[in-house]
């Protein structure tokens, strides 16, 4: 004959089969790569692309997605395990100049060689360069700055970009803030909106006279040149 305790202990049991498959259903956590969540700490707009996106060619498919929350990218991981990321450049209100290649190395020397060193953040996959900038406020982006020179091009709103750890790309300069436009990409790549037609600034194109020996290694400094009195 049981007792009133074993009574009460057997009906008061409580009921895990819910518990059990609900645990079952939840999707495993990811965690976030350094660089990934570096890059959401400063304010950087990011989303997943998922492996048939890319095949697809569709990389900006999930671009709506793009978040800096820490907590909603751990998500988007679970749900997209094994995906490759990018930053969407009009959230974040950045634009990133790109250059490609031997050709757009010599392309950027001839166009930045009158300014000094610039610090800002950069990434790097193989022979090309992304270095972050921040938005102009009040221009827009010249049709032009798509092909800025030969391998140079800036990519702004309603575009996104590559970030690291994807595909092999790593910070450059992952010290360095996020700098305002230089004067020649202000120049070259921007234009007010109230600006006429007429008045477009002509696409450059370099001269056929050999450049002064100038590396585009400049981008990487870290210090600035110190200017003799």
């Amino acid at each position: 004959m049981r007792s009133l305790e074993d009574f009460f202990n057997e009906h008061n049991k409580p009921d895990l089969r819910g518990v059990a498959f609900n645990s079952a259903r939840r999707q495993p956590h990811f965690e976030l790569h350094l660089e990934l969540r570096q890059a959401a700490n400063r304010g950087l707009e990011v989303f997943p692309v998922p492996e048939i996106a890319r095949l697809a060619g569709q990389p900006e498919r999930l671009i709506g997605e793009a978040t800096s929350d820490i907590s909603c990218l751990e998500g988007l991981a679970a749900e997209y395990p094994f995906c490759s990321w990018r930053v969407a450049l009009g959230p974040a209100g950045l634009c990133v100049l790109r250059v490609d290649g031997a050709q757009g190395r010599a392309s950027l020397a001839a166009l930045s060689q009158h300014e000094e060193d610039c610090l800002t953040l950069q990434a790097q996959r193989g022979d090309t360069l992304w270095a972050f900038f921040r938005y102009p406020v009040g221009l827009t982006l010249r049709s032009s700055a798509k092909k800025l020179a030969r391998g140079v091009s800036v990519l702004a709103v309603g575009e996104s970009c590559p970030i690291p750890p994807s595909g092999g790309r790593t910070w450059l300069t992952p010290w360095a803030e996020i700098e305002a436009v230089t004067y020649w990409m202000r120049e070259l790549a921007f234009e007010s909106p109230n600006t006429p037609p007429g008045e477009a600034f002509p696409v450059w194109t370099p001269s056929l006279r050999p450049l002064p020996c100038r590396s585009a290694r400049h981008f990487e400094k870290q210090h600035r040149r110190v200017h003799n009195g």
